[in-house]
């Protein structure tokens, strides 16, 4: 039998045979796998034992050396569980992989009518020619329907998806209700039903935001970890940037100028976010394609 670090009687172990533990230095004690801190803590001290170390009475790893093989056992089994996981998510993504890439695509090329439907409805363009206006607003509203079913129909990879689509299709829906409440998007602080159906919706795009870049980063783990972590960190920008607008209508009741000031900010950190969901977005796709490629 191997001798160990601790002092500790291997044959007396309740875990030995339910890890089928070989002995302290020939198993969890040895250089390889190194499960043992008590084991690696003796090496880095040059100690061949803990009995021969001057703190070992103090030393809290030695204290604890009973409870370390059911630790090391928790952790394996943990370690298994999550593989196990990994596993599944992978087989699960290698079945959805080919629906997920033209999704994704189409989300992408959802951004280029979106950005002329917005460009029709500007103020400056629609005070000449209405017409174009209500192009604009009726070709922005079915992007965004059409983008919210895309996200809606990607539940079954992974379940925030649909959370995402379904804020995306309450935002459109808002916008059309304060439309027929007061006329006018832009006149809605006058009336008290459309500002609190405004501010749901301004709250239910965040949580959409928030929801589409978490599922992302969700479905991209098995494939790109470096591009899910920059999803997550999106995500954070989209939050910022919602407090960083109502710190701005905060602001403007006391001071017009500082008001316009963090305003505008908000304005052009939502164009970089803007920017880099498309980035994003076309990365993401990539990165699927690849790994689709790449699986077949």
């Amino acid at each position: 039998m191997s001798e160990t670090y601790c002092g500790k009687d291997c044959g007396s172990c309740p875990q030995r045979e339910a890890m089928n533990c070989p002995g302290c230095q020939a198993g969890p004690g040895a250089v390889w796998p190194g499960e043992c801190e008590l084991a690696k803590c003796c090496r880095d001290r040059g100690h061949e034992t803990c009995g021969t170390c001057t703190q070992q009475k103090a030393c809290g790893l030695w204290n604890r050396r009973e409870e370390m093989p059911a630790r090391r056992r928790e952790r394996r089994e943990f370690e298994a569980r999550k593989l196990a996981d990994q596993e599944a998510r992978k087989r699960a993504l290698a079945e959805t992989t080919a629906s997920l890439v033209w999704r994704l695509d189409a989300l992408l090329w959802l951004v280029v009518p979106g950005t002329i439907a917005g460009f029709l409805s500007d103020e400056a363009l629609s005070a000449h020619w209405p017409d174009l206006a209500l192009l604009g607003e009726i070709l922005g509203i079915l992007c965004s329907v059409v983008y919210g079913l895309l996200l809606l129909s990607l539940a079954k990879v992974n379940g925030g998806y649909r959370a995402a689509g379904a804020c995306t299709l309450f935002v459109v829906a808002a916008g059309v209700i304060v439309q027929v409440l007061t006329g006018s998007e832009d006149s809605y602080m006058e009336d008290g039903g459309a500002m609190m159906v405004a501010l749901l919706s301004g709250v239910a795009a965040l949580v959409g935001e928030c929801a589409e870049c978490t599922s992302h980063a969700e479905v991209l783990e098995p494939v790109d970890m470096a591009l899910s972590q920059r999803w997550r960190r999106l995500m954070k920008w989209y939050v910022g940037l919602f407090l960083g607008t109502f710190a701005g209508i905060l602001v403007a009741l006391f001071s017009q100028w500082l008001g316009l000031l963090v305003m505008t900010a908000s304005t052009v950190g939502s164009l970089v976010v803007a920017i880099l969901k498309l980035v994003y977005l076309w990365r993401t796709a990539r990165a699927f394609r690849e790994y689709e490629e790449m699986e077949a």
